[in-house]
Formats: structure tokens, C-alpha cells, sequence
């Protein structure tokens, strides 16, 4: 291996160690947010906290695994069965934030759509549902790869992208399993998205000559601001599928296909996370304002209590 060479894979792990360690940051960060923030423990926050887990798990994996062997070059390492089940954990991860995102775009078309009915829609169980369902069928995606020596996907750190396995396995798995399900939920996605789109457009019209209560009013409002963050990360994922399927047909060096697929993979899961703590930083600093005012009240209410005792 060349000097020139050394320098690229150390390069390329370099980058994909500092998007990757940003999104562990920035998701991690989301989901402490939802921790912290009461107006997020609802339906919306609990799916955005699913969606944050997978994101991170992604996010981990790149900086953990991908990163090291690509500086290392140390393929030896990647094709073993641990390698392997990297690659699977990974496919898992990746599969629950693309049916995460599905479930994000159902949840705000039914809470703008149905703001009356939504509340009732939205049982502790069927919060659950939406919950683990796109878990579950993320384990069904990648049940063919316990089935290590047949089917199988790893990172290959030569060519700084993730490689499916010879045979049958990549036909029904990355075309039919990977391609055709992801160009659908997209299509979903986005079908959902226009339509609560157009209804909170008409909603908005027909609002506008109405009064209602200020509890309505901030209702609405925050509705709306969740439906904005859903389509911001919306609009990553639609990034993320266009570099995947689309752009990286036209990559002709190492580096642009390298751009395309897995800096394009990472950065979006990282971007995601990002986007979650921007619309919900304001909230953040406000209920530590409050703490942070409340605390020399409760310790002068103490000091004076004791002083006449």
C-alpha cells in the first residue's frame, strides 16, 4: 500500500469517525431531550425516541467499527462472523429508522388530520405498537443473515462501503429487501406528508377569521412545530435514498462513491439527531431557567422557616 493510499483510508476514517461520534452526540442529546421535555411525552416524542435509539445505533457503528478497520485496512477482520453480525446489527439498526420515520409521518397525519379523535387514538397501547412494530420488522429484515455463510452483508474497508454477499442472497436482499421496500416506504412517507400538509393548510385558512381559546392556539402551534421537525428529518431520509440509489450511479472515484454511501449514511442518521435537539433546545433552557429560579426561592423559604423555629 502506498503512502498515498495510507493517507486516503486514513482520511476516510477520520471523517467517518467525526460524523459518526457527532451523531452518538447529537442523538444521544435527543434523547435526553425527550427525557427532559414534558410536551414530548406524547405519541410523537415516543416514536422520535425510537427513531433516536436506531439513529445512534447506526451512528455507533460507523464511528466503532467502520472507522478503525478502514484506518487499520484490515479486511481479515471485517469478514469474520463477528464482522458479519456487525453488518446485521447495523442493517438493523438502519431498517427501524427508515419505518421509525414511516411511523412519525402516520402519527402527524392522524394528530392533524384527526385532532379530536387522535388523543383517543393514541391509547398507552397502541403507542406501544407504533413503538415496536418498526422494530419488529427490522428483525425480519435481517433474519437471513444468521445464515452467515450464505447470506451475509459486511464492511469492507478497501473500497470504504458496505458489501453484500455473492448470490442468491443479494437478488431478494438488496433488491427486493433493501431497494423495492425502501423506495415504498419513502412513496408513504411522502404521501402522508402532502396530505397533512394540505390539511393544515386548510386548516389554517379556516382558522384564520375563528378565535379559540389560547390553549387551542398553543396546541396547534405545537402540533405544527412537530409536523416541521418530521419533515425536516423527512427530508434526510429523502436524501439519504437519493445519494444511495441515484447519485452514486455517477460516482467514478474511490472518494465520490465513498461520498455517496457511507459518509451519506452516517451524516444523515447524525443530521437527524441534530435536527431533533434544534427544534427542542428553546424548551430545554427554559425548564432549566425555571429550576435555576425556583432553587434561591425554596432555599430562602427553608432559611427563613428555621430562623423562626
Amino acid at each position: 500500500m502506498t503512502t498515498m493510499d495510507a493517507t486516503n483510508n486514513m482520511w476516510a476514517g477520520i471523517v467517518m469517525f467525526v460524523a459518526g461520534l457527532f451523531g452518538i452526540c447529537s442523538n444521544g442529546l435527543a434523547v435526553f431531550t425527550v427525557y427532559k421535555c414534558r410536551h414530548l411525552h406524547n405519541s410523537f416524542g415516543f416514536l422520535c425516541l425510537s427513531h433516536c435509539i436506531a439513529n445512534f445505533g447506526v451512528c455507533f457503528t460507523f464511528a466503532a467499527w467502520c472507522a478503525p478497520t478502514t484506518v487499520w485496512q484490515n479486511s481479515a477482520l471485517t469478514e469474520t462472523v463477528e464482522g458479519k453480525r456487525v453488518g446485521q446489527i447495523n442493517f438493523l439498526f438502519w431498517n427501524a429508522t427508515v419505518y421509525s420515520h414511516l411511523s412519525i409521518s402516520i402519527n402527524r397525519f392522524i394528530c392533524i388530520t384527526f385532532p379530536l379523535q387522535a388523543k383517543k387514538v393514541f391509547t398507552p397501547r397502541v403507542i406501544g405498537a407504533f413503538f415496536c412494530t418498526p422494530w419488529a420488522i427490522a428483525l425480519c429484515h435481517i433474519t437471513p443473515y444468521f445464515w452467515v455463510n450464505d447470506c451475509f452483508v459486511y464492511y469492507e474497508p478497501l473500497t470504504w462501503v458496505w458489501t453484500f454477499t455473492e448470490g442468491p442472497c443479494v437478488l431478494y436482499i438488496s433488491t427486493f429487501f433493501d431497494f423495492y421496500t425502501s423506495m415504498t416506504v419513502f412513496v408513504l412517507m411522502t404521501f402522508f406528508d402532502l396530505s397533512t400538509a394540505l390539511k393544515l393548510r386548510l386548516m389554517n385558512n379556516k382558522n384564520a377569521s375563528l378565535t379559540g381559546t389560547r390553549e387551542m392556539h398553543a396546541k396547534r402551534k405545537m402540533e405544527t412545530r412537530f409536523f416541521v421537525q418530521a419533515i425536516c428529518q423527512s427530508a434526510t431520509f429523502g436524501m439519504e435514498i437519493l445519494c444511495f440509489y441515484v447519485i452514486c450511479t455517477f460516482a467514478v472515484t474511490q472518494w465520490e462513491m465513498f461520498i455517496s454511501t457511507s459518509f451519506a449514511w452516517v451524516a444523515c442518521h447524525a443530521t437527524d439527531g441534530f435536527i431533533m435537539c434544534l427544534f427542542h433546545s428553546g424548551r430545554v433552557r427554559e425548564n432549566y431557567r425555571k429550576r435555576s429560579s425556583l432553587a434561591p426561592t425554596t432555599t430562602s423559604v427553608i432559611i427563613e422557616s428555621k430562623s423562626k423555629h
